[in-house]
């Protein structure tokens, strides 16, 4: 009796391609899960941006409301000091709320210019004996959210004024030659 040689190789050769098939349906598998998962944290993101402002905006409401009072009496002409004091109220609720969400001012007048805070919109001369790079006066406030600079403040900064000894390089320069005559 002989024995086919083959039997165990076709037995072997099935089994890897019942392996390979099992393998391949696995990595489908998983492909589709990959891709489930994109799409919904794609959704998710997407979800997320729409409404990550919600909490703020539920927040300016009372503020909005605030200013519809304001509104009212002034259309109804009501008491002018009662009408100004509404309006700092209504301001100061608004910087209570962009300092709960920490937002900050930039100091400004008397401080050094930092170019990374500030944008100068002028020089003028110094007075009072300011030092030159001292912000003389805010044009538009800056603000700072958690430390980052979302608007830098426009200022005005101070430069050192000319003095009468004060001359221009060439002007020296071209007085003190010859005295070799």
């Amino acid at each position: 009796m002989t024995q086919k040689p083959h039997a165990p190789a076709a037995d072997e050769l099935e089994r890897l391609r019942q392996e390979a098939a099992k393998a391949k349906d696995q990595y489908l598998r998983t492909l589709a899960e990959f891709e489930n998962a994109k799409k919904r944290l794609h959704r998710e993101k997407e979800e997320f941006s729409k409404y990550a402002v919600e909490s703020l905006v539920r927040e300016l409401l009372p503020i909005v409301d605030s200013l519809d009072q304001a509104l009212v009496a002034v259309d109804t002409h009501a008491d002018p000091q009662a009408v100004i004091k509404g309006i700092h109220l209504i301001y100061r609720q608004l910087l209570g709320l962009l300092a709960k969400e920490g937002v900050q001012r930039i100091p400004t007048v008397g401080e050094p210019f930092d170019p990374h805070q500030h944008e100068a919109v002028a020089q003028v001369e110094s007075n009072d004996g300011q030092a030159e790079n001292t912000i003389t006066e805010e044009v538009h406030v800056g603000y700072t959210m958690h430390g980052k600079v979302i608007r830098p403040a426009m200022v005005k900064v101070a430069r050192k004024t000319a003095t009468s000894d004060q001359r221009p390089a060439t002007q020296q320069s071209s007085e003190g030659g010859t005295s070799d005559g």
